[in-house]
């Protein structure tokens, strides 16, 4: 690609985003098309946001690594509980 040609779509570029964020309702849209091009590229999305709301407070049986967690959480109370219960025994 020549010097003229690059320069040529830099400036053709600038013209297009200057026309289309130019207008309140243009911008909404190429920020939403940007968002949902985002997620598609991640994998992240609305789905996996539903999953995660839907698996909070319910550990499945089978997720091991989620059951883990949940055990070391309670282990760590257990743990403090006691760690009290023998200082005030002192």
């Amino acid at each position: 690609m020549g010097r003229k040609s690059m320069i040529a779509s830099v400036v053709a570029i600038a013209g297009t985003t200057t026309v289309l964020l130019g207008k309140k309702g243009m911008r909404a849209k190429v920020k939403q098309t940007i968002h949902e091009t985002y997620q598609k590229v991640t994998g992240k999305g609305e789905k996996d946001e539903k999953e995660k709301q839907l698996k909070i407070g319910y550990s499945h049986p089978h997720d091991y690594e989620d059951n883990k967690m949940v055990g070391e959480g309670a282990l760590t109370s257990v743990q403090y509980y006691n760690k009290k219960q023998q200082m005030s025994h002192q």
